[in-house]
């Protein structure tokens, strides 16, 4: 099964330290289904290890938190259960703002899923 999150309404972006380059972090394409009190339900194509501490972006949101659970599903798909410690909110403005008082050129907007809302 070939998936293309960019195309689903729901789409977001894992981050995760880098297994192959110290210091670096790899993009890894998921859809967001949700959180509930402090766990979030998402969908990889990708197998993250329990423990693992991600990132999440979503929206104009990032969640910071551990994967207590991933299994595959009948669909060839990694539905992953993560634990939230953090809920980042208004991302785009906070950079917004950080730019202007640097003196900064405005960045674009690059979070997955912005602007669909």
């Amino acid at each position: 099964m070939n998936t293309i999150f960019s195309d689903l309404p729901n789409r977001a972006i894992i981050q995760v330290a880098s297994s192959v380059h110290a210091g670096q972090r790899d993009s890894i394409p998921c859809k967001f289904d949700g959180i509930q009190g402090k766990r979030a339900q998402i969908v990889s194509q990708q197998r993250l290890p329990i423990s693992t501490a991600i990132t999440v972006e979503y929206n104009d949101t990032m969640l910071l938190g551990e994967v207590v659970a991933c299994t595959r599903n009948v669909d060839d798909m990694w539905h992953i259960e993560v634990r939230v410690e953090q809920v980042l909110t208004g991302l785009q403005s906070l950079m917004t703002l950080r730019a202007r008082l640097l003196g900064e050129q405005v960045p674009e907007f690059s979070m997955a899923g912005a602007g669909r809302r």
